[in-house]
């Protein structure tokens, strides 16, 4: 089992929001299988050491003493395409208009019963007074009577597209946090790139445990490379709906997932498995989450500080886990990380 085919099950899979969860469990079966049989036994993750930047180094020393793996929203990563969604602006107003109705007034004025209230983000997109005006008329009168209106909010809905897009294609970075991982620990790019050039460290996990006991919220997939983005024209359609209090389902309840998994062929060296947090949280405010799992072993960066290094030490022999040392083979022809057991004097 590949990448490749891993895209093919993963993109074949599409499921309605909103189904019946043992139907859901049946229709996500051929990749859970597809994981089972793709996951290493190991992936690392590469973590900075960085001696001039005090607060972080202790952030990242702090989390691996006490098991945290911090993940973070996309709009934090280097390459500004990571989860940039592509869409289609004329689809999406066809999807609008064929999806704001009568039921779907009929939803809002369920929505606003229950004490809801709209975002203000949301509000700043239409003129002054409309929305609490809207929010009066569906509150107050028969919905029947309401047929111009409908028609009305519609056209704004319709209108307020074209500068909202710009901007929940931004946002959607932010819809699920995501931690990385590599399946090898011996990539110079990768303790070039994420381990302060080699003065950091890197950790060890075993996650296929959790393929089958899971992780709250959670779920670990590999990143799939593709030099064609990915469309997601009707999550951001549902997306823009649901933020103006019309809970409409979403027709693939995995977009969130497929939009999270799509990178630049480019980046295929970084051989990236991605641990997503879909847990619910304001996504405007709230740009990281923390995930608790224990590492299986650490390794030490080749340039990494004697100091941070004992300090590492002290932290994994008290954990009782494997410690390793990187390091170069001056003898060998080849462009190659090593590792070996790591022995105090």
């Amino acid at each position: 089992m590949d990448r490749d085919e891993f895209a093919r099950r993963l993109e074949s899979i599409t499921i309605s929001e909103g189904i019946d969860p043992e139907i859901l469990n049946q229709s996500v079966l051929p990749v859970s299988e597809a994981l089972v049989q793709m996951m290493p036994h190991s992936l690392f993750r590469y973590r900075p050491c960085d001696s001039n930047n005090e607060k972080n180094l202790e952030r990242q020393i702090n989390a691996f003493k006490n098991d945290k793996i911090y993940a973070v929203t996309a709009d934090k990563f280097n390459d500004p395409y990571d989860t940039l969604v592509r869409y289609d602006i004329n689809a999406i107003k066809e999807f609008i208009n064929a999806s704001v109705s009568m039921n779907t007034i009929l939803q809002m004025k369920s929505y606003l019963e229950q004490g809801n209230d709209f975002p203000d983000s949301t509000k700043r997109l239409y003129p002054n007074g409309f929305i609490d005006s809207l929010k009066s008329q569906i509150l107050s009168r028969d919905i029947e009577s309401m047929e111009d209106d409908i028609e009305k909010y519609k056209s704004q809905l319709l209108t307020s597209i074209d500068f909202w897009f710009p901007l929940i294609a931004q946002v959607s970075k932010r819809f699920v946090t995501i931690s990385c991982f590599c399946e090898t620990v011996q990539s110079i790019p990768m303790w070039s790139h994420y381990a302060s050039s080699h003065q950091g460290f890197a950790l060890e996990y075993d996650f296929r445990p959790t393929l089958s006991k899971g992780i709250e919220n959670c779920g670990i997939y590999p990143v799939i490379y593709d030099d064609e983005r990915i469309d997601a024209s009707v999550y951001m359609a549902c997306s823009f709906l649901k933020s103006n209090g019309i809970n409409i389902y979403n027709p693939d309840a995995l977009s969130h997932i497929k939009c999270s998994l799509h990178k630049a062929k480019l980046w295929e060296y970084e051989k990236e498995w991605r641990l997503l947090n879909y847990s619910p949280r304001d996504v405007y405010d709230n740009e990281a989450s923390v995930i608790q799992f224990k590492p299986s072993a650490i390794y030490y960066g080749t340039m990494m500080q004697s100091n941070i290094k004992d300090q590492l030490h002290q932290i994994a022999k008290n954990k009782g886990i494997k410690e390793y040392e990187m390091y170069i083979d001056v003898s060998s022809p080849k462009y190659e990380m090593l590792f070996k057991p790591y022995k105090t004097e």
